[in-house]
């Protein structure tokens, strides 16, 4: 008896090496990361772009914050509600970042130089007599700037230590591009006009200026 040939059957072997093909070159599912602003950051494999403090902030600060300051609201009815009633104040014309318990102020006025300070101006605020606000003119540190504008959240940068070094590069271009207009050659006087922020007090200062500014935007008005 001689044994049956056995059929090998060929004919699905060409429709299977194409669906293979159409696999390796069309996959059907691709994962890419996403950065912080909803863009893929690479394909597999490849790591996160590094954020970049200074860029990122002197961006935000010529695109954002400059043209922002220009359309803050006026300091002196922000200054007579301060007198009036710190915390009714506050919630009137201030604002809060997330949960946090601190009001800030981002404000735009103008006013005479009254005194001349070591690290900052005394200035007498237009449209409110005898109200007393400070222009600070030397080092800048902590977060008023940051979180005084309204502008930047967290969740705008991958985390708290990238917002936290977004803090220190505003402050070191409000060191090196507003105030230095504010020590050359200012005297009692001297006419300011300057947008600012600041953390907004829980009473009235029994003495010393009402509101002390970090100033994002100054000029000396000749």
């Amino acid at each position: 008896m001689t044994a049956g040939r056995i059929k090998v059957p060929w004919g699905w072997l060409a429709p299977a090496l194409v669906v293979i093909v159409l696999f390796v070159v069309y996959p059907p599912l691709h994962v890419s990361r996403l950065g912080p602003d909803g863009r893929p950051v690479g394909t597999s494999g490849d790591a996160a772009a590094p954020f970049d403090a200074a860029a990122f902030t002197t961006t935000f600060w010529t695109e954002r914050l400059q043209p922002a300051a220009t359309q803050a609201p006026a300091l002196a009815p922000i200054a007579l509600a301060v007198r009036a009633d710190p915390m009714a104040a506050a919630r009137t014309y201030g604002h809060k970042v997330g949960e946090g318990t601190t009001w800030y102020y981002f404000a735009r006025g103008s006013g005479r130089v009254t005194a001349v300070e070591r690290s900052r101006l005394l200035v007498e605020v237009d449209g409110a007599p005898g109200l007393i606000v400070a222009v600070r003119t030397g080092p800048v540190f902590g977060n008023a700037v940051r979180d005084g504008c309204g502008l930047l959240e967290l969740n705008r940068v991958p985390g708290l230590a990238e917002f936290n070094a977004v803090s220190a590069e505003i402050n070191r271009l409000v060191e090196e591009r507003v105030q230095p207009s504010l020590k050359a050659g200012i005297e009692v006087g001297v006419r300011l006009t300057f947008a600012g922020c600041v953390e907004a007090p829980e009473s009235v200062p029994t003495n010393g200026p009402l509101l002390v500014f970090i100033p994002v935007q100054a000029e000396v008005v000749r």
